[in-house]
């Protein structure tokens, strides 16, 4: 009599997962999307950029390094 619930147990240990897995790969997938035929870029002109300021921006030149650095951390001057 003890066997009858450990079986029942076992089958519905079994079972469940495989159906699962069945349901699971017998779903059907929702289709997927679909790339347009044609696509068009820009259909009008680009804008025209902002004014910019008249002042030119003055970079700094960069700076010199002195012969025999290398600069390394090593206190070295190889």
């Amino acid at each position: 009599m003890a066997r009858s619930p450990r079986i029942a147990l076992l089958v519905a240990a079994v079972a469940l997962p495989l159906g699962a897995a069945a349901v699971t790969w017998a779903w059907p997938e929702p289709p997927a999307p679909r790339a347009p035929i044609e696509v068009k870029l820009r259909d009008h002109p680009a804008p025209s950029p902002p004014p910019s300021s008249s002042t030119p921006v003055v970079v700094p030149p960069p700076s010199v390094v002195p012969p025999g650095d290398d600069q390394d951390d090593d206190d070295s001057d190889d």
